[in-house]
């Protein structure tokens, strides 16, 4: 029970780290409001994972006071666009989050197999390892989101 606690723990964590990314890339597709990009993640994840309104909107305002991002009034909504500084802003992130999953699927790979050798042997394929990170990701519990954030109060 406890290992369940911490597995989802460690998921919530994984998802908040990279939900500015997710939300990003989706405005990226096409010009949204913050309702869309909940639903659009529900979808996505096939409803395993429906981000809070007070998750996302912060997040909103925040790549916006950046520039990354910009908002216009349209039919009482605000909708998001991304700016040129938001597109290179998502290219960089893009890449560091697969340096991430590469190196993070490297380290479990070498606790698992006990092999601290490959790495510096340039061995691995790295399609493999972010293949199997991403299942891993797929296997966390995405549906506590909404009472993780109502606990810590977001």
């Amino acid at each position: 029970m406890e290992e369940s606690i911490e597995n989802n723990k460690m998921c919530t964590e994984i998802r908040r780290a990279f939900l500015k990314y997710i939300v990003l890339k989706i405005i990226k597709e096409k010009p949204t409001h913050g309702y869309d990009i909940i639903k659009t993640v529900e979808l996505r994840s096939n409803g395993r994972w429906t981000p809070s309104a007070g998750s996302i909107y912060p997040i909103l305002e925040k790549l916006e006071s950046k520039g990354f991002i910009q908002s216009e009034g349209i039919e009482r909504r605000k909708v998001y666009t991304i700016t040129p500084k938001g597109v290179k802003g998502l290219d960089r992130m893009t890449q560091e989050k697969l340096e991430l999953l590469n190196e993070m699927s490297r380290i479990v790979n070498n606790v698992i197999e006990g092999d601290d050798n490959s790495d510096a042997k340039g061995e691995g394929d790295d399609t493999q390892d972010v293949m199997q990170q991403s299942k891993a990701a797929q296997d966390c519990d995405f549906q506590n989101q909404e009472d993780d954030n109502n606990k810590n109060g977001r």
